[in-house]
């Protein structure tokens, strides 16, 4: 007779049939529902059912209408359309759109064209409002805080838009931070250097506002309440976080321009003439 008392000490465990018995003799193994043989092989992971495939409608050019909007939609709607369609018609004629299979390989190009397309129209916007602004006795400190910011700002609000549609919360905040770094020491640092190092060796630049010392003051101010903000709100995004962001926003906008237009004294000197 054969001891089989060793089997309980073995590492191991073995697993019996729990299933009906077949003509072999076998047990037979319970799949629990799941598909055996060939059907097993060919079984596919179930698509991603949060992400919705929305395709592009064959009305649309990216997200842009390919023929005027009726009359049904407004006389604003039909304006706004022919003012856009220009600008429309030659970014998409000029960039290659990588997002297609023939243009997939050329992303740097699509990247360094809209670098240039988004230099070309902040520079017309900047000169436009500086003429505005002249013309209406405005300073160049407010229309700089309010028209300026704004404008060169809508294409960081556009692409935190997108991310947190697809829900990456973290990459817009992060993004609305870094470009705000950018900003201060790119977007400044390289131009001075430009004039003082390569237009006009040795020279300087002169900023005139006594303002500066409060924008900075309240832009620290900003960051502090942006932190403190998330904190209290359980590090989420949502319908009363963000009216609390734009009414901070207003109340930044209200006091800085009211700061800049000498409204709480004579803190900042008349302009000096241009030529510009």
């Amino acid at each position: 007779m054969i001891n089989i008392s060793f089997i309980s000490k073995l590492p191991f465990t073995i697993i019996s049939g729990t299933g009906p018995m077949d003509a072999t003799g076998d047990y037979q193994k319970p799949n629990h529902g799941l598909p055996e043989g060939p059907e097993m092989m060919s079984a596919k992971p179930a698509p991603d059912m949060g992400k919705e495939q929305r395709p592009l409608s064959k009305e649309m050019d990216h997200g842009f209408p390919k023929e005027m909007p009726g009359p049904e939609e407004g006389l604003w709607a039909r304006v706004w359309w022919c003012l856009c369609w220009p600008i429309h018609k030659v970014c998409r004629s000029t960039t290659p759109d990588c997002r297609e299979a023939k243009w997939r390989h050329w992303y740097l190009l699509t990247f360094l064209v809209s670098m240039f397309w988004i230099s070309f129209f902040s520079y017309i916007m900047v000169w436009m409002i500086t003429v505005i602004g002249s013309t209406l006795g405005i300073p160049d400190t407010v229309m700089g805080l309010t028209f300026v910011a704004a404008g060169v700002s809508v294409p960081d609000a556009l692409s935190s838009l997108a991310v947190i549609k697809e829900g990456y919360g973290d990459m817009a905040v992060s993004n609305a931070i870094g470009s705000n770094v950018f900003d201060i020491l790119i977007c400044l640092g390289l131009p001075w250097f430009i004039q003082t190092a390569l237009i006009k060796p040795g020279s300087h630049v002169n900023v005139i506002s006594k303002g500066l010392t409060y924008s900075t003051l309240s832009l620290l101010s900003t960051v502090a309440f942006l932190l403190v903000a998330t904190h209290l709100n359980g590090w989420k995004l949502d319908r009363r976080y963000g009216m609390v962001l734009m009414a901070w926003y207003l109340f930044f906008i209200l006091f800085a321009s009211l700061y800049e237009l000498n409204v709480f004294g004579d803190l900042n000197p008349p302009e000096c003439v241009s030529n510009f």
